[in-house]
């Protein structure tokens, strides 16, 4: 076997691993690299605590994960309380909507009457009847996905929870134990490559996601205080929404922001309609000027190759796949360094 042959088999069963273990290994195993994750975040003060007062390590780092725990969740039960608020005010407004529905409706009509000739009666039954019948076929499909859609969100949340409980477990057992495992391991001579990919990858990695949580953090702070300022009560909710969307690909804040704009053209409401479109250009730069900064010198990548990895990956993973997709180049780039089957004149495409 020639060695361009060996390589690429090599490259290839790389790609091909790194593939299997993101898709069906790493969700597995969640749980306990976020308890590994936190015990680490939580070492320094316990050892520190330790080191001044003779406390125990694995009392005073238990305590402070479950004191963690315990403020995250009064943290998210107040959010979760004013999200709350804001969706009941939101169906509240469900008459009104159709009301505002039925008014553009009214003015689109007039509008193709004006223009087309065709009366605003007759396109005004037309569009209602085929309202109706999207509605009709909607029910009918939607009956039977309604159960399915119960029991997933039952699992999901029992799986949540569950996972939440592992983490918060295997957090407080490592505390303890912690420094003396990745001794163990600095000790294990195969493990020595492989730990030092997996350092490289997590510092790598961690840069990554601090920058996607640091633009959606923006995005969604802006689209806020632009709901905010246009006088929306559901601001928060609105904000918190669009931000995320922007996170995703093929969805930005424009897919939101611009038919909305549009909507309130048409209904005359130019003031708001300009408000939402300037809100959709300001995240929008905001992106643009963030996202190769903060992206691109976080992973060291190519921009092309960063830009690939993105939408490659929310093909291949699904939404995940916008952090699953620059991670798994991150790691078969890794590999390849580690093993000398990346070439050198096409390294500084990777």
């Amino acid at each position: 076997m020639t060695g361009n042959v060996k390589r690429i088999l090599l490259q290839t069963g790389t790609v091909l691993g790194v593939y299997a273990a993101l898709r069906y290994l790493l969700p597995v195993t969640v749980p306990f690299l976020l308890g590994w994750l936190l015990a680490a975040m939580i070492l320094p003060a316990a050892r520190a605590l330790e080191k001044k007062f003779r406390w125990k390590r694995s009392v005073t780092g238990g305590i402070m994960i479950l004191l963690l725990t315990a403020a995250l969740c009064y943290l998210l039960y107040l959010l979760g309380g004013l999200l709350l608020k804001q969706v009941g005010g939101l169906f509240s407004q469900l008459g009104v909507w159709k009301s505002q529905a039925g008014e553009l409706l009214d003015h689109c009509c007039g509008f193709v009457e004006k223009y087309l000739g065709i009366s605003a009666a007759d396109t005004r039954s037309f569009f209602l009847y085929e309202i109706g019948q999207f509605q009709e076929q909607l029910q009918n499909k939607m009956r039977p996905a309604v159960f399915h859609y119960l029991f997933s969100t039952v699992k999901g949340a029992v799986a949540l929870v569950s996972g939440a409980v592992i983490v918060i477990v295997v957090g407080i057992l490592l505390v303890k134990d912690l420094e003396e495992l990745r001794e163990k391991v600095r000790r294990v001579p195969f493990l020595a490559r492989i730990r030092l990919v997996s350092a490289n990858i997590c510092r790598a990695g961690g840069r990554y996601l601090k920058a996607q949580v640091i633009i959606m953090g923006v995005v969604a702070v802006l689209c806020a205080l632009g709901f905010w300022l246009l006088g929306d009560p559901w601001f928060l909710l609105l904000g918190l929404a669009v931000g995320l969307l922007d996170a995703l690909p093929f969805i930005g804040t424009g897919t939101i922001l611009v038919p909305w704009a549009v909507i309130l053209l048409i209904q005359g409401n130019y003031g708001s309609a300009l408000g939402h479109f300037l809100l959709f250009v300001i995240t929008d730069l905001t992106r643009e000027l963030l996202e190769p900064k903060l992206v691109g010198d976080s992973l060291g990548l190519h921009p092309l190759l960063m830009l690939a990895s993105v939408y490659l990956g929310f093909f291949v993973y699904g939404i995940p796949g916008f952090l699953l997709g620059p991670l798994s180049v991150m790691i078969i780039r890794g590999i390849w360094q580690e093993w000398g089957l990346l070439d050198t004149e096409n390294s500084r495409f990777l």
